[in-house]
């Protein structure tokens, strides 16, 4: 094959010499395997790979050099009067492949970008002062954006990013609803606490590297958009009634992009007085209102020494209130019927949040079933203490008994 394409050379600068056109100046081949496109020239032209990808009019917007050689050698060849002439001939190899979908990096840039679009108005006015009233926390935890359930194999409910937006969405705005409707409250805070996503890098795996295949819907940006549209919504729906504040932690399935997330959510309320965003990065986190002190944590790592943390991170609000609780998620399959406090410890109540998202393959094939699916709001008294909550979620299903009609 080397000598094949060496004798062609020489034939073609022995035309040139005699002043005839070569029968074909340069030799270029293109062949595709797959999503992969490879390229093979011998010239004398083309002599180096950004050549021949020039030659060949490459998309480097899809497609990437993953391979390439260029070689070149000398011919020596002499025409009828024994003159002698030296040629410069250029091997030259690539092979191509399809760019890889954009990283955790450049989703939240874009992200962030469009976020920023929406800032681009007046500053929105805060709401009017209102007399210290009912504290309205609203507890979202362990939403698990990006998680897929399929009914026939789990026992329990089908969950994917559409059935998540619904459910999610129609639980928030029940609780908001009814805290306005009923209480009335001065202050309502949104506590995000964690694993709102559930998985964090593009190769689907969780934070810490767990690989979440098998139990994925969704593109990471898909997922990233659809669960950010929904808590966006949210946050919107309940800063055009009352004054509101955002505090957010990470769980174990998504702290990059909590972190991003967050982001997010400063770009888009910085000029809407009306909502104030936590610029807090720690794991724990503590809020306050009169006597009512509440910390929250996904509650995946220190969950015992939570109240003496709150102690100890929060001392100087600590003395100054008489009511002290945690809200945590992460053991949402253990979590109550109606989230009664898991446990007391030096005053301070610890509570579980549930999750929106039924059982997936691992939980249900662990046996970590039969937790009511809810979203939970709680309202606390100036004074100190829980007055009331509400608690909204999908309607469970009799055990036992089979929906036909939804077949």
């Amino acid at each position: 094959m080397a000598k094949a394409k060496i004798a062609q050379a020489i034939a073609e600068k022995a035309a040139l010499a005699a002043g005839r056109p070569p029968e074909k100046s340069e030799q270029v081949t293109q062949s595709r395997d797959g999503d992969t496109l490879e390229a093979r020239s011998v010239s004398a032209r083309i002599r180096t790979v950004e050549d021949l990808l020039r030659h060949i009019e490459a998309d480097l917007e899809r497609y990437e050099v993953s391979a390439s050689e260029a070689t070149k050698w000398e011919v020596a060849t002499s025409d009828a009067d024994g003159t002698a002439t030296v040629t410069e001939l250029h091997r030259v190899w690539v092979r191509l492949k399809p760019r890889p979908g954009p990283g955790v990096v450049e989703c939240v840039a874009a992200m962030i970008q469009a976020a920023a679009k929406e800032i681009r108005r007046p500053a929105i006015k805060p709401h009017k002062r209102r007399d210290p009233g009912p504290w309205q926390v609203v507890v979202i935890a362990d939403t698990h954006f990006g998680k897929y359930c399929w009914r026939a194999g789990t026992g329990d409910a089908d969950y994917d990013l559409s059935i998540a937006e619904k459910v999610v969405g129609d639980a928030g705005r029940d609780l908001l609803d009814k805290g306005d409707a009923v209480y009335k409250p001065s202050r309502r805070s949104i506590l995000l606490v964690g694993d709102l996503f559930h998985y964090d890098t593009i190769s689907g795996t969780t934070t810490g590297g767990t690989p979440m295949a098998g139990s994925l819907d969704g593109r990471l940006q898909k997922m990233i958009g659809v669960g950010s549209d929904c808590l966006l919504g949210l946050i919107e729906r309940s800063a055009a009634t009352c004054p509101t504040d955002v505090s957010i932690v990470h769980g174990n399935h998504d702290e990059t992009l909590t972190f991003a997330f967050q982001r997010i959510l400063l770009e888009r309320f910085r000029r809407d007085r009306r909502t104030s965003i936590s610029e807090r990065l720690t794991g724990r986190q503590y809020l306050h209102h009169g006597n009512n002190l509440i910390g929250i944590a996904h509650g995946h790592r220190a969950k015992r020494r939570l109240p003496q943390l709150m102690a100890l991170e929060a001392a100087d609000v600590w003395g100054r209130t008489t009511y002290r609780e945690i809200h945590t998620g992460h053991f949402h399959s253990q979590a109550a019927e109606w989230s009664l406090p898991i446990e007391t410890v030096d005053s301070v109540l610890v509570r579980v949040a549930p999750s929106l998202g039924p059982a997936d393959d691992y939980h249900a094939s662990n046996g970590w079933i039969g937790a009511r699916r809810a979203m939970e709001s709680y309202f606390y008294d100036p004074a100190g203490g829980v007055v009331g909550m509400f608690c909204s979620g999908p309607r469970p299903e009799r055990r036992g008994i089979v929906n036909t009609q939804a077949r």
